[in-house]
């Protein structure tokens, strides 16, 4: 399948985690190497993910490659200037584009919530090392990155979806929402990954007049699902968490990979961008 034909430039927005990257080890693959190539035919890649800011700069900036960066579930999103950052010659500074308000300015108000809920759920930062290292399967340094949230708190849920419900509608009175991504839920404000697709969306085609955009998503989990239902084409990359994806319409109309990441995601993008000689 090539639907190349009829426009200029993809928009290309992933998630990392089980899309990417694999879900085991966090390896890449040749998922970098075909990043370059796409950039390289014109088209642009965008990361929107769950991770934190810190976390996905580290991970480009180590392989060379600037990308535009949305980060925490659609929290924040971030520009590369182009210009390297002097203190570290293989990264780049990036300008914020859109920043939702800071988690830690809001969470002081919700203190009764948090006492009717107690016993319910605990918070990432409130876990014990070990335990954040077995439910993160993250280590060292990469663990410090995953810490530096900034438009989020994650949220370890241990009891029923009933309870869940409850919070949810609890915390929505205070313009807050709950994401549910594969391995942890995030509390946040009233923004996705969705919403912050929409907004690069338009940055690019107010800078760029004379293109004609198409839109790609590539997820695997809930918490890709309004990215994945807004884009022009979806696909899921086989994961664990794709029984998470409870959505019809989504599912029917999907590209899905028969390999998981990082395979997967070359697979998807394979049979939609037209690669030439790669």
């Amino acid at each position: 399948m090539n639907n190349n034909s009829n426009i200029n430039t993809y928009l290309i927005f992933t998630d990392l985690d089980g899309t990417f990257l694999s879900n085991d080890d966090f390896s890449f693959g040749d998922n970098i190497k075909l990043t370059k190539k796409l950039l390289s035919l014109g088209h642009f890649v965008i990361v929107n993910s769950s991770k934190t800011f810190a976390e996905i700069h580290d991970l480009l900036s180590s392989n060379d490659i600037s990308l535009p960066i949305i980060c925490e579930t659609g929290g924040g999103i971030y520009l590369p200037n182009g210009q390297p950052d002097n203190n570290q010659s293989n990264h780049h500074v990036y300008t914020p584009l859109f920043e939702a308000p800071k988690i830690l300015k809001i969470q002081s108000d919700l203190s009764s919530v948090f006492n009717e809920f107690e016993g319910d759920f605990r918070f990432f930062d409130d876990l014990d090392k070990k335990d954040q290292e077995n439910l993160s399967n993250l280590r060292g340094d990469g663990l410090i990155l995953a810490s530096q949230r900034v438009f989020t708190k994650l949220i370890v849920w241990e009891s029923d979806m009933n309870r869940l419900g409850k919070f949810t509608r609890a915390i929505e009175k205070y313009n807050l929402n709950i994401i549910k991504g594969a391995r942890f839920c995030h509390l946040c404000t009233a923004f996705s990954k969705g919403k912050s697709m929409n907004i690069l969306l338009s940055y690019y085609m107010d800078k760029y007049p004379e293109n004609t955009f198409k839109t790609i998503a590539l997820g695997d989990s809930s918490n890709d699902i309004d990215m994945l239902m807004q884009a022009d084409i979806s696909c899921i990359i086989k994961s664990v968490g794709n029984n998470k994806i409870n959505n019809e319409e989504l599912l029917k109309k999907s590209i899905k990979s028969s390999a998981p990441a990082p395979l997967g995601w070359q697979e998807c993008l394979k049979k939609i961008v037209n690669l030439g000689d790669s």
